[in-house]
C-alpha cells in the first residue's frame, strides 16, 4: 500500500501519515474509522484551485451528505470552501461548523415547510428547487413573511452517469429536477411572484462517480444554453450556474483490464477533470455568472480508513473464509448498491497477499459480506436461461463484486484488516443494527496528532431514544 499518497509500512504493520494503525486500533478498539486531514485539505484546497484555474468567479459547495461530521466541516470551511446542505439537520450543522448562510445552498427533493422557512429566514444563497409545487410552497412562505427568497431552478438536463443506476441523477426517469414541461408553470410563478421569488441561479446534477469528463462537457453545453434562454425570459441574468458534483474516486486500486472493476475506477483526479469543466462554463457564460460546484465523494473519500478485526474463521471445503467485527452496519453502501472497498492487511503489510479469502461481516444477515451475494445467485440462472457464458460486460452488469479478497495466508483472528477510502457516506450512514455500537473516528492531524472526531457509542447508548410508556 506504499504506493497509495499517505500509507506506509514499518515495522510489518500498515501506517497512514506516519501513525501506525495496528497501534491506534489497539489503544482505540475496533472497528474504527481513521481521516487524515492532510489528504482532506489537500482535496479540497485542489479541487477549489481547479476550479478557479477554470473559472475564476467559482465557488465550491462542499455536500455534506458524504460526510457532515462537525470537525470535518470546520476543517472544510477553513479550506474556502463554502456548502451544500440536504435537510434541516444538515444545515443546523453547517451553522455550527461557522458557514454564513451566504455560504449555504440547500438542496433536496423533499424540503420540509419548516426547512424552507428557515431557509428563507436566515437568506442563505440559494434555494435549490426541484418541482412546480416546491416552488408554489417557497413563494407562499416568502409572501407571508415579506421575504424575498433566493431560487435556483434545479432542472433534468437528460444526461446519464455514474457507476450504477441508483447513483444516476440527471434523466428523467429519476426523482430529482424539473424537465421542459416544468418550465412554462415555473416562469408564470416567477412573474406572478417578483416580490417573493429571485431567482438567481440553475442547478443541476448528472450523477456519482462519473469517470470521464465527457458527461460532464456534455453538462455544461446544457447549462450555457438553458442559462441565457431563462434568462431572457425572466428578463436578466443570473447571478450563478451550479454544476453539482459526481466527481469521482478511485475506489478500484486493483489494475489491470477487468469490466467488474472498472465501475470503481477515476483515470484522473477530481481536480484535472474540474478544471477543463470549469474553463468550458467560462467559455459559455464569461466570467460574470458565478460557478458553483457540489463535490462530496472526491473531497472525503479516500481520505479514511476502516480498521477491523477477524473475530471468527471457518472452510468450506478448500475455501477460507474470515469474519470481520465490521459489516454493512457501518459500510451501508456494501450491502445496498454492493460498493467496492479495497482491502488490505494492516498487521501483516509486509506479507504478500495472494491467498482467496471470502470476506463477511458480524451481522446475523446473508447480505451482510463483501462479495455479490445476489449476483451470484443470479447469474448461473441467467446463464442457464440463454444456454451459454454472458460476455464479460453483460456479467459486470449482474454481478458487482468479486468473489473473494486477496489477503496474506497466514491471515487469522486476531489480526486488523485496512478497508480503504471509507471518508463519503459512512460517518453519515453507520447505525446499530443487531445492537452493534456505532465506531469511533479519529483524525490524524497534519502535526501526526491524534483528536476524535466522535466517539464510539456505548450500550447506553442504544437506549438514548427509547422511552417508557406512560402508566395507566
Amino acid at each position: 500500500m506504499e504506493g497509495i499518497a499517505g500509507y506506509g509500512v514499518q515495522g510489518g504493520h500498515l501506517t497512514l501519515d506516519g501513525r501506525d494503525l495496528v497501534a491506534l486500533a489497539e489503544e482505540f478498539g475496533s472497528p474504527l474509522f481513521l481521516f487524515s486531514e492532510r489528504r482532506l485539505r489537500a482535496n479540497a484546497a485542489a479541487f477549489l484551485a481547479a476550479a478557479r484555474g477554470g473559472h475564476p468567479r467559482s465557488t465550491v459547495c462542499y455536500a455534506s451528505k458524504a460526510c457532515s461530521n462537525v470537525n470535518i466541516l470546520r476543517i472544510l470551511r477553513s479550506e474556502g470552501l463554502a456548502i451544500e446542505v440536504n435537510s434541516g439537520g444538515e444545515l443546523f450543522k453547517a451553522l455550527k461548523a461557522g458557514f454564513a448562510p451566504a455560504e449555504i445552498v440547500f438542496n433536496g427533493v423533499s424540503k420540509s415547510t419548516h426547512e424552507l422557512e428557515w431557509s428563507i429566514e436566515l437568506g442563505i444563497k440559494a434555494i435549490n428547487v426541484d418541482s412546480v409545487f416546491e416552488l408554489e410552497r417557497i413563494a407562499a412562505i416568502a409572501s407571508a413573511k415579506g421575504l424575498r427568497a433566493r431560487v435556483s431552478l434545479r432542472l433534468v438536463p437528460s444526461l446519464t452517469g455514474g457507476a450504477v443506476a441508483s447513483i444516476q441523477t440527471g434523466n428523467a426517469k429519476t426523482k430529482f429536477g424539473m424537465t421542459p414541461q416544468d418550465l412554462p408553470a415555473v416562469l408564470r410563478l416567477l412573474a406572478d411572484h417578483p416580490a417573493a421569488l429571485d431567482p438567481v441561479g440553475i442547478h443541476l446534477h448528472i450523477g456519482s462517480q462519473i469517470a470521464e469528463t465527457a458527461p460532464f462537457l456534455g453538462a455544461v453545453e446544457f447549462a450555457g444554453g438553458e442559462a441565457r434562454r431563462l434568462a431572457a425570459a425572466i428578463g436578466r441574468p443570473f447571478e450563478h450556474v451550479n454544476l453539482g458534483g459526481g466527481y469521482p474516486v478511485d475506489y478500484r486500486r486493483r489494475r489491470g483490464n477487468d469490466a467488474l472493476m472498472d465501475r470503481y475506477g477515476a483515470p484522473d483526479r477530481a481536480a484535472s477533470m474540474v478544471a477543463g469543466v470549469a474553463a468550458a462554463m467560462h467559455r459559455q457564460l464569461g466570467g460574470e455568472t458565478e460557478l458553483l460546484f457540489e463535490p462530496g465523494r472526491s473531497i472525503v473519500g479516500d481520505t479514511a480508513v476502516l480498521l477491523t478485526r477477524v473475530e471468527n474463521q471457518k472452510h468450506r471445503g478448500e475455501q477460507p473464509w474470515i469474519f470481520l467485527d465490521a459489516g454493512y452496519n457501518l459500510l451501508l453502501d456494501a450491502a445496498v448498491v454492493r460498493w467496492y472497498f479495497h482491502m488490505a492487511s494492516a498487521s501483516r503489510a509486509n506479507e504478500t497477499a495472494l491467498t482467496e479469502f471470502r470476506v463477511v461481516g458480524p451481522l446475523c444477515d446473508s447480505a451482510d459480506c463483501f462479495y455479490d451475494v445476489e449476483g451470484e445467485y443470479l447469474l448461473p440462472k441467467l446463464k442457464k436461461r440463454l444456454g451459454g457464458e454472458l460476455d464479460e460486460g453483460l456479467a459486470a452488469e449482474i454481478l458487482h463484486l468479486p468473489p473473494t479478497r486477496q489477503l496474506p495466508a497466514a491471515t487469522a483472528p486476531g489480526d486488523l484488516v485496512a478497508i480503504f477510502d471509507v471518508g463519503a457516506y459512512t460517518l453519515s450512514e453507520m447505525f446499530a443494527y443487531c445492537g452493534r455500537p456505532r465506531a469511533a473516528a479519529l483524525l490524524i492531524g497534519r502535526d501526526g496528532r491524534i483528536s476524535q472526531l466522535r466517539r464510539r457509542d456505548s450500550y447506553e447508548d442504544l437506549l438514548a431514544h427509547e422511552m417508557a410508556p406512560a402508566s395507566p
